[in-house]
């Protein structure tokens, strides 16, 4: 397995070119020989303090960044909460929604009926008018009826009078037929009064019941418009409240997440800053490794597994990275075991870092000095924990540390490293 990075933005780790310097000065001091100076030895000192503060440091920080993460998760599940209230709320946005077009279907609908209720009333009140108007006719015609036979006398009463009088007997069924016409044009006219009467009362009723259903429908329309208004309104208002508040909460969840970066990269920096102090260490410790003989003129088989009968799970090689997608060095190589599994010290040789670095864990650096011409060291990754310490000499098959899956690690394994002349080699041409 190989150093895989967690969902996110990859951490930066040490480049491999700087472990290779880093090995590649300390071995070049280790052929020179020779002891260290004091200045290189009050350096040593220095870079263990500095070692020191860094970590209590990082250990600071990484509380910071514990704290940072918690708010960022909970302002993401408050945003989250929101988004939930802002779908309900669109829910009811569109239900509300489906209201207001409904309200105003039936406002058109109403606006119909009111105006053709307000035709009816129309019609009836001129069908009012031209009755009220016949009835002033007809009253018109009787009272002409009444003023003649008061200036003219009883049209019946004439006739009486004209026969005593001695006028012809001849004209006499003439004045009696004429007097029988005008008391009936008069009984008439009473007649069409009355009726007209009935008529201008029917119309006046059915006026009033026009207009009384006009101020019902107008009344409900006008209802129906204040409601449609309160929906609209109501609708507008949730929409608003809801978008203010996702957008709240999307602020907050920013702030969250510039804060975590924040520390993020202050953490970031202090690794960089432990692991390359770590690394100066590493190259004054290495000065104090002595020249090793080959045993072999090839140096195949110098060094024994670490970890006796694991298998290889991962070669050394270029291979397509399971987690970032693209092809890239694997350079080690993996063997699979339980966490806890002792690990071996491969061949004799000074422990020269012991640390932990972001992308391969906790790591051991075991310089074997010069072998065949080449500076040697091995390097044991993602370890759950150490039983050396710097400046300690190990021999071949002494447990080093236990397997682990610290740092960038999908599982339980060890990440085995071999360098010649600082330069990371297939671990198989040693093994």
């Amino acid at each position: 397995m190989d150093r895989d990075f967690p969902i996110g933005r990859p951490r930066r780790t040490v480049p491999p070119r700087a472990v290779r310097a880093v090995v590649v000065a300390g071995l070049a001091l280790c052929v020179a020989g020779g002891a260290l100076s004091p200045a290189q030895a009050d350096r040593e000192d220095w870079l263990e303090e500095r070692q020191q503060a860094i970590g209590k440091q990082i250990y600071g920080q990484r509380h910071e960044l514990e704290e940072t993460s918690e708010r960022l998760q909970a302002a993401t599940a408050v945003l989250r909460s929101a988004q939930v209230r802002l779908a309900t709320a669109r829910d009811k946005l569109a239900q509300t929604l489906g209201q207001l077009a409904a309200a105003e279907q039936l406002d058109r609908q109403m606006r119909l009926a009111l105006a053709e209720a307000e035709q009816r009333l129309a019609e009836a009140e001129a069908r009012l008018a031209a009755a009220q108007s016949e009835v002033t006719e007809t009253q018109d015609e009787i009272e002409q009826f009444a003023v003649q036979a008061y200036t003219s006398g009883d049209p019946g009463l004439m006739s009486v009078d004209a026969v005593i009088n001695g006028d012809s007997s001849e004209s006499f069924p003439m004045m009696m037929s004429s007097a029988e016409s005008v008391v009936s044009a008069q009984t008439a006219a009473l007649d069409d009064l009355d009726a007209e009467r009935i008529l201008v009362t029917l119309h006046e009723e059915q006026v009033q019941e026009i207009r009384d259903e006009v101020a019902v429908k107008r009344r409900e329309a006008a209802e129906n418009l204040e409601r449609k208004r309160d929906l609209a309104r109501s609708a507008r208002q949730k929409r608003r409240a809801v978008n203010q508040l996702v957008d709240e909460r999307r602020d907050a969840r920013e702030d969250a997440r510039k804060a975590r970066q924040h520390d993020l990269r202050i953490l970031r920096g202090m690794e960089r800053e432990r692991d390359r102090v770590a690394d100066m260490l590493s190259a004054i410790r290495m000065a104090k490794v002595p020249t090793t003989a080959a045993t072999t003129s090839s140096g195949k088989g110098f060094l024994s597994y670490p970890i006796p009968g694991a298998y290889v799970t991962s070669p050394y090689g270029m291979r397509l990275h399971p987690i970032l997608g693209y092809v890239k060095l694997h350079d080690g190589t993996d063997f699979g075991a339980g966490c806890g599994t002792p690990i071996l010290a491969p061949a004799n040789g000074k422990v020269v870092a012991q640390y932990y670095n972001a992308g391969y864990g906790n790591r051991v650096i075991i310089a074997h000095g010069v072998v065949n011409g080449r500076a040697l060291a091995t390097a044991f990754n993602h370890m759950s924990a150490y039983s050396t310490r710097v400046g300690e000499r190990v021999t071949r098959g002494e447990v080093i540390g236990y397997v682990g899956t610290t740092g960038y690690s999908t599982g339980c394994h060890l990440h085995f490293m071999t360098f010649e002349n600082g330069q990371t080699v297939n671990p198989t041409g040693w093994l």
